[in-house]
């Protein structure tokens, strides 16, 4: 049970944030052993923040539609349907995720997906609703259930994998981009996004990366069970503001045995470029500014350090500057938000 049940009920429960990492699986379909009516309220919301990212992607999912009667008999038999029905498209992979009932009437959901015929491409993850936490346990919960199912392998020398980036979220591939530019720096690549757009195939190769980065502590009990499983280092988070480009690289630099000599040159390569980039926005040198709310925790940091390095001024009576609605990613997000704050400040 999570501990705050409000902050759980706020943030939505384990079978959306499930679904939000499970139904966007290319060659995969979901199977959702619940009430038409839990499906019908996640879809929506997915639904409309697909929209809202411009994924135009239908995701496959079957429902098992519990009704009365398995309520007070059990829903074990509609599961087993519904996996026949999913079976017969032939997937690469089932992924099975539970609502609240499941749980509170008993079905044996696992021993049901482990007899089927299609078992060997069953994923069976009990989320359980509200009853199993929040969206973030969700996610996590089908993170680290397809981690389990990819096997040991040994890592290819100079590979990289992200795991927890957001299917729908609207600057993953901004921030994507960033990301992939300061590996380069220090020679590494990144060949598994786990599991944005990834198909299975692909998932399964986990193991050979040599390092993961998760997008951010939301991945982290997810992140601590595939450190563990593959024996490979895992970096907490992708890289806040300028300070933080610096430390990424020394932090997965290190992880992935670089050579010290290739690491203090990807810093110092950064560093100039960073003085580059700030060059760009002299004339907001002696400003005073006052930061307005912080819409995602860490930002007001990475504004303030961006706002110290150009000279500028922080006072209750500065002029507002709203903080962006996403976590400037490296370099390039400070410097998005810059352009963000001159323009605001010239109309201003």
């Amino acid at each position: 049970m999570p501990e705050n049940i409000y902050e759980a009920r706020m943030a939505g429960c384990t079978l959306g944030g499930a679904l939000s990492v499970a139904c966007f699986i290319p060659g995969a379909v979901a199977v959702v052993h619940a009430p038409q009516g839990c499906v019908h309220q996640t879809f929506s919301m997915l639904h409309a923040m697909a929209n809202e990212s411009e994924v135009w992607t239908v995701p496959e999912i079957l429902v098992s539609n519990i009704g009365d009667r398995e309520v007070i008999f059990g829903g074990e038999e509609r599961l087993s349907a519904t996996l026949d029905e999913a079976a017969a498209k032939n997937p690469d992979l089932i992924l099975v995720v539970t609502s609240c009932v499941p749980e509170t009437i008993g079905d044996d959901c696992g021993a049901v997906c482990a007899r089927h015929p299609y078992a060997d491409r069953i994923v069976y993850v009990p989320t359980s609703g509200f009853l199993g936490g929040s969206a973030k346990d969700g996610e996590n919960a089908v993170l680290a259930a397809l981690a389990r199912r990819a096997p040991v392998a040994d890592l290819i020398p100079g590979t990289v994998a992200l795991v927890g980036e957001k299917n729908l979220e609207s600057e993953a591939d901004q921030n994507y981009a960033e990301v992939e530019r300061l590996l380069a720096r220090l020679g590494l690549r990144i060949t598994i996004r786990f599991c944005r757009n990834c198909n299975y195939a692909t998932l399964m190769q986990l193991g050979t990366a040599a390092c993961f980065i998760l997008r951010d502590e939301r991945a982290a009990d997810a992140g601590r069970i595939i450190g563990e499983r593959f024996g490979r280092p895992v970096i907490p988070e992708f890289p806040r503001g300028l300070s933080g480009c610096l430390a990424f690289l020394r932090a997965t630099g290190a992880a992935c045995g670089v050579a010290e000599e290739r690491i203090c040159a990807a810093v110092a390569e950064e560093t100039a470029y960073q003085e580059l980039m700030l060059s760009k926005f002299s004339n907001l040198s002696g400003k005073t500014i006052f930061l307005g709310a912080e819409p995602f925790a860490g930002t007001t940091a990475v504004a303030r350090e961006a706002a110290a390095r150009l000279g500028m001024q922080e006072r209750a009576d500065g002029f507002l500057i709203r903080l962006p609605f996403y976590l400037p990613i490296g370099t390039a997000g400070v410097e998005k938000m810059l352009y963000l704050w001159r323009r605001a400040v010239n109309n201003g």
